[in-house]
């Protein structure tokens, strides 16, 4: 597989990651405004619908970290870097 191929392979998967993303947070937006009018059409006393709104938002915050935020980048390069050092060491230890 050619430095093109993998290229390639890396960027279809970050914009998979990305699209996956966006499906969530559109399905995540649609259930909290559909949670949020059975609460106000049943009982609008109290606000129930905030709590699964901020426990779910929270897994829709990491997977946008996920899928922007620490991908790629310096952390790509970290782990490149540790993985040569690793088989350095291993070729010394032969």
């Amino acid at each position: 597989m050619g430095k093109q191929d993998e290229k390639l392979a890396s960027a279809k998967k970050a914009a998979k990651e990305k699209v996956d993303f966006i499906r969530h947070l559109i399905i995540y937006v649609a259930v909290i405004v559909f949670l949020i009018i059975i609460n106000n059409v049943t009982y609008s006393g109290y606000q129930w619908w905030k709590w699964p709104a901020i426990g779910w938002g929270i897994g829709v915050f990491f997977h946008f970290i996920g899928a922007w935020g620490f991908k790629g980048g310096k952390l790509k390069r970290l782990e490149e870097k540790l993985t040569e050092k690793e088989l350095e060491r291993m070729k010394d230890k032969e």
